[in-house]
């Protein structure tokens, strides 16, 4: 495959410096196609792929059966929106309910950050159906956690550098520090707390996974207060952790479960999916997306499942990790 010229690759990169929103500082360098592990850039080189799209890119590049099931999907149908039943998202709901290990209802839509906005939004409407007023409403998260860019999301968020500029911040948010079960309590003891959101390894600033009897811990504390256990597994979910979903190393389950990044394979996706206690709190018009569970989407994560939840593949990652 021939190259494109440098001048190209520069004439590139100052096109996208004069038209995107300068949000981000993307490294000056023009990806032109990927392979397995493999990237290559407009000028030819070859570079090995760490960053996996951030934790998206779990098959790698151009997976031939990933291709395979989005052709196929293309060739018959593109998006329905949810006013209608196709088989595809329905199909991925089912099969994720059985590998949750906890799951009776899927919400299907298109971002990590999509699926904690939902599940904030479930909290609130859990709490509210409860009788509990808005005062009595509030989510408890974590320093150093990343929960996504919505205003929620963001709020959820404890780290002032991604709120600042952004207030005023939506309330009924309070924070206590990873790993600590006793100002968690401390938070709790109120009264007030509807749901605890937390992720069973932290990805912001290290890996910081969670301590030795944690997660258990919280899962107490919220079945003491009547409140939900929330777990964010955007990031560290979908085999990352030598399990499927990196709670199963510690055995304790959520209420609700949010993923996304590596559910698709590098095509948007993402999930919410409820327990017993807040699966039929939303009822018809209570939340809502245009392209959640779109059928290209849900064709290519019902293979990422499928494969990212195959023995074989969580042992290696076991494997890896201990060579690492």
């Amino acid at each position: 495959m021939s190259a494109t010229p440098a001048s190209d690759s520069a004439a590139l990169l100052a096109r996208a410096d004069r038209y995107y929103v300068p949000v981000y500082r993307p490294r000056r360098i023009v990806l032109d196609r990927g392979q397995g592990s493999r990237v290559w850039d407009s000028d030819g080189r070859d570079y090995i792929d760490f960053g996996a799209g951030i934790a998206v890119n779990s098959l790698g590049h151009a997976d031939p059966e990933l291709i395979a099931a989005l052709q196929a999907q293309a060739a018959k149908l593109w998006h329905t929106s949810n006013v209608f039943v196709s088989e595809p998202p329905l199909r991925l709901a089912e099969e994720l309910v059985a590998a949750s290990a906890f799951a009776e209802r899927v919400y299907l839509c298109n971002s990590g950050t999509e699926a904690n906005e939902a599940a904030i939004k479930l909290v609130r409407k859990w709490a509210a159906t409860a009788g509990r007023p808005p005062e009595r409403r509030v989510i408890l998260t974590f320093h150093g956690s990343f929960h996504g860019r919505t205003l929620a999301a963001v709020t959820a968020t404890a780290q002032p550098k991604y709120q600042q500029g952004y207030e005023p911040l939506p309330g009924g948010f309070r924070y206590c520090d990873y790993n600590d079960l006793a100002s968690v309590e401390a938070a709790m003891a109120a009264g007030d707390v509807a749901a605890v959101l937390v992720e069973p390894v932290q990805g912001e600033g290290g890996v910081v996974p969670a301590a030795e009897g944690f997660l258990a811990g919280l899962r107490a504390l919220c079945d003491r207060h009547d409140a939900l256990l929330v777990y964010d597994e955007i990031q560290c979910g979908m085999g990352r952790s030598g399990k499927l979903w990196a709670w199963q190393n510690d055995g304790v389950a959520p209420d609700m479960l949010c993923i996304a990044k590596a559910l698709g394979a590098g095509f948007p996706i993402g999930a919410m999916l409820v327990g017993a206690r807040a699966a039929e709190t939303w009822q018809f018009g209570a939340h809502g997306t245009t392209f959640g569970g779109n059928p290209l989407a849900a064709a290519v994560a019902r293979v990422a499942l499928r494969r990212l939840a195959e023995p074989a593949l969580l042992a290696n990652v076991a494997r890896q990790a201990a060579a690492l």
